[in-house]
């Protein structure tokens, strides 16, 4: 067995030791800044008729020991009917009562929000000296 020992090296360790937490709170504060801008454009997205919905939109931060993450929804009842639409409806007799078409004003807006927080949290690993491939 053959031990090395390296002078320098237990800052360098500690620091590294560190890393992961430190970048899972700036990974955070960089979703909660998203996470906000989202849910107040889904908002502003929805029909104003009587503004519940967008009165119902939350964003909660949800911090992981070493991870990020942050939970935007929409605390409607009727939300999801909302954004995905509802199957046609009829009565016993088959009288029609209609459908609702589908909004989709949610998931496309989350979903482009993944896209931009890519490039941001690759930002943040390059600051820290990280090499960063493939973002």
């Amino acid at each position: 067995m053959i031990k090395f020992t390296l002078g320098g090296v237990t800052v360098q360790q500690a620091k590294f030791k560190q890393l992961p937490s430190f970048l899972a709170a700036q990974a955070q504060a960089a979703l909660v800044s998203l996470g906000t801008t989202v849910a107040a454009e889904i908002g502003a997205s929805y029909a104003q008729r009587s503004g519940f919905l967008a009165s119902r939109m939350v964003v909660k931060s949800q911090p992981r020991k070493n991870a990020a993450r942050v939970v935007i929804a929409n605390t409607a009842k009727y939300a999801l009917a909302y954004e995905f639409g509802s199957k046609p409806r009829t009565t016993k007799k088959r009288g029609r009562r209609g459908r609702m078409p589908a909004a989709h004003n949610f998931v496309p807006r989350v979903m482009k929000a993944r896209e931009q927080l890519v490039p941001r949290i690759a930002a943040i690993m390059r600051a820290e000296g990280l090499t960063v491939s493939g973002a």
